[in-house]
């Protein structure tokens, strides 16, 4: 609270961007302005809701495998996540550079600043997942010092470390398509690589491999997300939508 109010106070009175009182505006709504807002963020907050219930449908698979695949499963996702992180902070300078390129109206520059802030995700996601399987038996070592629960998370953080960079493809190409305000159709493709093909894969393996078929159906979902991604960043159609 403490924070937002700062926040907001220098939003109202410093900042000489997004000042909103005087003669630079106030917060008078404008038609344009929230078409433009629900248009953008609209699929991606449906989005969020249907990945949350991906996530419950998840466990409903893990939860009969037993409570050492539940919590090796937990153990896996909050470990993987030191993984990623450097994706999703490369994604977030994506939407600020390419968005800041095409306001500029520098098409050029707006499709270089794409394919290298994918590609260095994928590099640096990459040598992130050199190490999640190097180091993956301290890494759960740190978390639990049950075995049983320690050899499933090392062996579901090793299957997950070949993914990484067609997952940071996907994070990263995510992070492009909404700096170019394009986020219907990269929310579709979310939406339908989590729904059509990790969970039924994860359904249809987890009775015979347990919670290892999990996350082999995880690894091959975010090895097809990634290459959809990045089809779609390479065809540009993203771009000639701006």
């Amino acid at each position: 609270m403490v924070v937002a109010g700062v926040l907001l106070w220098y939003l109202w009175t410093r900042s000489n961007e997004l000042k909103q009182s005087g003669e630079r505006g106030g917060f008078r709504p404008k038609a344009v302005t929230l078409r433009n807002a629900l248009r953008i963020g609209l699929p991606m907050g449906i989005e969020h809701m249907v990945i949350c219930g991906a996530q419950i449908v998840t466990t409903v698979i893990v939860a009969p495998l037993g409570v050492f695949a539940i919590a090796a499963n937990s153990f896996a996702i909050t470990a993987e996540s030191l993984c990623y992180m450097p994706g999703y902070g490369i994604a977030e300078a994506a939407t600020t550079l390419v968005g800041q390129s095409i306001g500029a109206g520098r098409w050029r520059l707006t499709r270089s600043f794409g394919r290298i802030t994918v590609f260095m995700g994928m590099g640096v996601m990459g040598v992130m997942g050199v190490l999640m399987y190097l180091f993956a038996p301290q890494i759960i070592g740190l978390m639990t010092p049950v075995e049983e629960i320690r050899k499933l998370g090392v062996m579901a953080l090793r299957i997950e470390a070949f993914a990484e960079p067609m997952f940071a493809a996907s994070i990263v190409a995510y992070g492009v398509f909404v700096g170019a305000a394009d986020t219907l159709v990269p929310c579709l493709m979310n939406l339908f690589s989590i729904w059509a093909v990790r969970l039924s894969l994860a359904a249809l393996l987890a009775p015979t491999l347990g919670l290892k078929g999990v996350w082999i159906a995880m690894c091959i979902e975010l090895c097809f997300r990634g290459m959809i991604f990045l089809v779609r960043l390479m065809r540009e159609k993203w771009l000639k939508k701006v």
